[in-house]
C-alpha cells in the first residue's frame, strides 16, 4: 500500500500570505486560530505543526498518548514519582548536612533542588498566564432601525477586511427583537485585529450615513466574557462544532489574497479611478474648507483655520505641515502626515463631513495637482501683487485693532 505524501512546506521565514498559498491545496492542512499556526492531520491521526522560522513540519506530542504508554509499562505497587532508594538516601543525607540552626524550618522539610547548574524556578512558573486571545470584532450600537447590512459592510470595510463565513458572506450580525425587527445593535468581525483599533478611532461617534446627524454610531471592542458565564451548569462542556478543515484553509487563503488586493488598491481612497494615488502617499487634499469671500472678510481666518485643521488631524497621527491655498476658489487645504496610514485615516474621517454648510472632499495627493496661494513666486505679479498687498494690509489692521 502506498503511503500518503508528506505535507508541503513553505520556504523558511516566508510571509503568512505565502504560507496560505502553499497550503491551500492540501485538505489535510488547516489554520488553527487558537495557536495562530498551520497544522497538519494525517490519515493515520498523526498531527504536526508548521514551524515558519525553520520552514518545516514538527510533530505534536500527544499528552494522552504519553500517559497511556507510561501506564502500559508501569509496575504495580510502584510510584513512578518517588525517587529510587539510593537517590532518596543522598537527598536526606545532604539535607542533614545543610541544617540551618537559625531557621524555623524542620530538618525533614523538602530541601532545595539538587539539579546542578539550574535555579529553582518553581515559584516563577507556578501560575502561567494564558495567552491573550485575539479579538477581531467590534460591537456597534445606536444604529438606525432601518439599517441595511450592505451599508454596514460598506462603512466598516473602510477600516479593514471583514471576515467571511463558509458561504463567502461577510460576518456582520444584526441583532433583532423578539418580533424579528432590528434592535439597532450589530457585531462586525474583522479578519485582522489591527482593524478593530482603526474602527474605534474613526467610526466611534461617527455617522453611519455621512451628513445625517441622526445616524451617529457608538463603536466599542466586542466583549465575549458573558458567554463564559452564561448557559450550562458546572462541569458541562459544549460539543465542538465539526468543521471542514479544507474549507477553512481555502477561506484563509482567500482572505489573505483579499487583504493583499485591499492594500494594493488603497481602499481608503475616495479619488477618481483614473488617478489612483500611490499607497504610500502621506498628503491629504481637503476641498471646500473656506471661500475666498470668507478670507477677505476675516483676515484671521487663515491662521485660525490652519490651527483648527492641525488640531483635528493630529488625533490621527503626527502632522508635519498644513497649507492653505488662499487663491483657490475650491477652498483647498493640504495636510501632510508622518505616516501614510494616518493620511488614509484622515480621508475616512474627513471625506463627506460638513463644515460651515459645505461638504468636504478628502483625497490623497496624486502628485499632479497644482494649487495656488499667495507668496509662491510667479503668482505674485501684476494684479496678484495688489491682492497680496491688500490682504496683508487687512491682516495688519486686524492685529492693530484686536483687543480694542
Amino acid at each position: 500500500m502506498l503511503s500518503a505524501p508528506p505535507p508541503v512546506a513553505a520556504a523558511a521565514g516566508s510571509s503568512a500570505e505565502a504560507q496560505a498559498a502553499a497550503f491551500a491545496d492540501d485538505p489535510r492542512i488547516y489554520y488553527d486560530k487558537e495557536s495562530g499556526s498551520w497544522k497538519f492531520e494525517g490519515d493515520d491521526g498523526t498531527e504536526m505543526e508548521y514551524d515558519g522560522v525553520k520552514g518545516k513540519w514538527v510533530s505534536i506530542l500527544d499528552e494522552e498518548l504519553v500517559k497511556a504508554q507510561q501506564a502500559a509499562y508501569s509496575v504495580a505497587g510502584v510510584d513512578e514519582e518517588t525517587p529510587a532508594a539510593p537517590v532518596l538516601a543522598r537527598e536526606n543525607k545532604k539535607r542533614k548536612q545543610q541544617v540551618d540552626y537559625t531557621s524555623a524550618t524542620p530538618i525533614d522539610a523538602p530541601g532545595p533542588s539538587i539539579k546542578r547548574g539550574r535555579n529553582d524556578k518553581s515559584d516563577s512558573i507556578k501560575d502561567p498566564k494564558p495567552p491573550r486571545s485575539k479579538n477581531t470584532a467590534v460591537y456597534v450600537t445606536n444604529l438606525p432601525l432601518d439599517t441595511e447590512q450592505d451599508e454596514l459592510v460598506a462603512r466598516f470595510s473602510k477600516c479593514g477586511i471583514i471576515e467571511e463565513d463558509d458561504n463567502g458572506e461577510p460576518k456582520v450580525k444584526m441583532y433583532a427583537l423578539d418580533d424579528g425587527t432590528f434592535n439597532g445593535q450589530a457585531l462586525v468581525v474583522y479578519f485582522k485585529e489591527d482593524s478593530v483599533d482603526l474602527a474605534l478611532n474613526l467610526l466611534d461617534e461617527a455617522e453611519l450615513r455621512i451628513g445625517d446627524s441622526s445616524t451617529v454610531m457608538k463603536v466599542q471592542r466586542a466583549d465575549f466574557a458573558h458567554k463564559a458565564s452564561g448557559g450550562g451548569g458546572a462541569g458541562e462542556h459544549k460539543h465542538r462544532k465539526t468543521v471542514d478543515k479544507k474549507k477553512i484553509t481555502k477561506r484563509m487563503g482567500k482572505m489573505q489574497r483579499k487583504l493583499e488586493d485591499w492594500d494594493e488598491e488603497d481602499s481608503f481612497g475616495f479619488g477618481n479611478a483614473s488617478t489612483v494615488p500611490g499607497k504610500n502617499s502621506r498628503v491629504v487634499v481637503l476641498k471646500h474648507m473656506f471661500t475666498l469671500k470668507e478670507l477677505e472678510e476675516d483676515a484671521s481666518l487663515l491662521l485660525d483655520l490652519k490651527e483648527d485643521v492641525r488640531d483635528e488631524c493630529s488625533t490621527l497621527g503626527e502632522v508635519t505641515s498644513v497649507t492653505l491655498y488662499d487663491k483657490e476658489p475650491d477652498g483647498v487645504m493640504t495636510v501632510k502626515f508622518r505616516e501614510p496610514l494616518s493620511a488614509h485615516a484622515c480621508i475616512v474621517k474627513m471625506n463627506g463631513r460638513f463644515f460651515s454648510g459645505r461638504r468636504i472632499e478628502a483625497s490623497l495627493f496624486v502628485g499632479k495637482q497644482r494649487f495656488q496661494r499667495s507668496g509662491t513666486g510667479e503668482e505674485i505679479t501684476g494684479d496678484g501683487d495688489e491682492a497680496e498687498k491688500k490682504r496683508l494690509d487687512d491682516f495688519a489692521n486686524w492685529l492693530m485693532t484686536e483687543g480694542d
